[in-house]
């Protein structure tokens, strides 16, 4: 969705913050759902998908594109040069092999950092919608993902820096789990009574995906680092288990108002698979 149109549709400027944009889209959802307008169910429905669609799109924009926070997460002394790589008739030039052990220790270093801001997360339950509410959970919630959309702008300025496939691809694989799991952080919707039957079917196959998922991204952010090792057959039996029910909701119910929560749930539980495996074939994440 065009983000001008996403900011008009919400009724916010552009210097809107981003709890003057929550604020927005749960006045608004009071106002569309389609239980609050049982005699044009179907245009409520719509009206609730687009409200859904805008939301997400804006906080994800502002997320990815918005200039971070914050200062220069890489030192002057730390950061690597750019340029073209010079060949060498010999061998590697071991200009470039050190150029890309200094990017591995800054990629770990951000990962790192990334992964303590979401351990903090389950941490504080800060998965509950209701506990974020709390003014003290809300500031915590609002520092997490700081910490998260710093350290995924990094991670993304390290991969304009080599044209190593295998470092390029871990750099892919962690900035585009990161991103999608405040996508999915970020999910608003919502429940009312649900009069409509689709949206009651809809509702129950998501609730049950994002049950799994959020035992498998819990066991693999948080149990595990305070177990000491990780239940990876768990893990990945859960995310299995919420990509199935997420793809049999959108087959069966694409036109509901859990459509768009549905897709970016999906879309995060495919990217939490992909990371799990590159980044644990040893155990070594």
């Amino acid at each position: 969705m065009d983000i001008q149109a996403c900011y008009r549709l919400l009724e916010i400027p552009e210097t809107a913050s981003d709890e003057d944009l929550a604020k927005s889209y749960k006045r608004l959802a009071l106002k569309f759902h389609p239980d609050r307008n049982p005699h044009r169910v179907e245009w409520a429905t719509r009206a609730m998908a687009s409200l859904n669609d805008a939301y997400t799109s804006l906080k994800g924009h502002r997320f990815s594109n918005g200039r971070p926070e914050g200062p220069d997460t890489v030192t002057p002394e730390e950061r690597p040069q750019s340029g073209r790589p010079s060949r060498r008739a010999d061998g590697p030039d071991p200009r470039e092999e050190l150029k890309d052990d200094l990017l591995v220790r800054q990629f770990v270093r951000h990962r790192e950092a990334a992964k303590d801001a979401l351990y903090r997360y389950f941490q504080y339950s800060l998965h509950n919608l209701v506990r974020r509410e709390n003014p003290i959970n809300r500031g915590i919630f609002k520092e997490v993902t700081g910490v998260l959309r710093r350290n995924y702008h990094a991670i993304r300025k390290l991969s304009g820096l080599t044209a190593d496939h295998e470092l390029l691809d871990h750099f892919a694989v962690f900035s585009e789990m990161v991103f999608n799991f405040y996508r999915a952080s970020e999910c608003l919707n919502i429940p009312d009574s649900y009069a409509n039957l689709v949206d009651v079917e809809a509702f129950r196959l998501y609730k049950k995906g994002d049950d799994a998922l959020h035992l498998a991204h819990r066991e693999l952010f948080y149990d595990r680092h305070n177990r000491g090792f990780l239940k990876r057959d768990i893990s990945g039996a859960m995310i299995l288990k919420a990509i199935y029910h997420f793809r049999d909701a959108l087959e069966h119910y694409s036109q509901s108002t859990w459509a768009v929560e549905t897709t970016i749930k999906l879309e995060y539980a495919l990217s939490l698979k992909r990371y799990i495996e590159l980044f644990f074939t040893e155990d070594a994440a």
